[in-house]
């Protein structure tokens, strides 16, 4: 039986148990994996790919060590190739189908759920560094002097594309790393400034990316995402062939397969993007508004829209919900 074959088998309610049980702290996610489930379903193998998926145990070699199901290899080629591989399951593993299911979805979602999603992990951790806003600057510069001055030279190497590394020499130099409490308080600002530098990256990213060119923001209507409290996004793809119910799709992913406590936020923000070849009808747009307002049930919330150039169909939806 092939990846493909298994997954036409078993529907995405069928696993979501196991699944739940599996991701216990992170059932908000849940959506995410029903996304790509009907990504892989609505894919065609790639043809004359020959491979295999073996599921066996893995683990228990040591004392208290718990036993686990490993799923592999996922991660060697694409999600085509991934489909036309034969799943071959040891002996002693005994699953259902629908729980194979789950191990398979989980291992294969590991570096993005979906194949864009998995690029950009990749091109984030291994690709070229690239500083968009003035707090990317200030990180960077801040590693920069650390990596060079904090780190002995013997320890400091960069890679063809400029990132840098610390090398280990051996277990003392990371475990018998003595510090006066000058030097201890020195890392203590060091790591606040570093956090506060990435958080204010983020929320400046996604200031623009809500008040770019064509979207209904302007910069002055989402500019106080800087300094809110906290805050969580969430982001929705329409996996879905009708294109009638693109927003019902995301709204089911918000309702039904997502599991948080809304109580912890006080406002929204919902950012809806389509493609300009394929507009989203009034009706509908109104539907889902009344719809997620019901839903989160705050009296802040703002809904912004834009239309995009890009070849699919689908609709893309933020949610950002927020602590003022």
């Amino acid at each position: 039986m092939t990846l493909k074959e298994l997954l036409t088998q078993v529907g995405f309610d069928e696993l979501l148990p196991y699944l739940e049980k599996y991701e216990p702290e992170h059932l908000d996610n849940l959506y995410a994996f029903r996304e790509s489930y009907d990504i892989l379903r609505n894919m065609e193998p790639a043809n004359n790919f020959e491979g295999k998926i073996f599921v066996e145990w893995h683990g228990g070699e040591w004392e208290d060590e718990e036993k686990w199901i490993g799923v592999s290899p996922m991660h060697d080629c694409t999600w085509e190739e991934d489909l036309a591989k034969e799943i071959v399951v040891a002996d002693d593993v005994h699953l259902t189908l629908a729980e194979l299911a789950m191990h398979c979805l989980w291992e294969i979602t590991y570096w993005g759920f979906s194949p864009d999603e998995r690029e950009e992990t990749w091109q984030r951790k291994f690709g070229p560094k690239i500083l968009n806003n003035k707090y990317e600057v200030a990180l960077d510069k801040l590693e920069e002097s650390i990596w060079r001055h904090q780190t002995p030279r013997r320890l400091r190497s960069k890679g063809k594309d400029g990132r840098r590394y610390v090398t280990w020499t051996n277990a003392r130099d990371f475990f018998n790393n003595r510090m006066n409490r000058s030097k201890r308080k020195r890392e203590y600002r060091q790591d606040k400034r570093e956090e506060y530098l990435r958080k204010m990256a983020a929320r400046e990213n996604l200031v623009r990316m809500l008040s770019a060119e064509g979207s209904t923001f302007r910069r002055s209507d989402v500019e106080f995402l800087l300094s809110m409290q906290y805050g969580r996004q969430y982001d929705y793809h329409s996996v879905t062939q009708d294109t009638g119910s693109r927003l019902a799709y995301i709204l089911e992913s918000m309702t039904q397969y997502q599991l948080f406590d809304l109580t912890k936020y006080d406002s929204a923000v919902i950012f809806i993007r389509c493609p300009s070849h394929c507009p989203l009808d009034e009706t509908e747009l109104e539907i889902f508004r009344k719809s997620v307002m019901q839903h989160l049930g705050y009296t802040n919330m703002l809904f912004g829209m834009q239309t995009e150039d890009y070849e699919k169909k689908e609709v893309k939806v933020t949610l950002l919900l927020n602590k003022r």
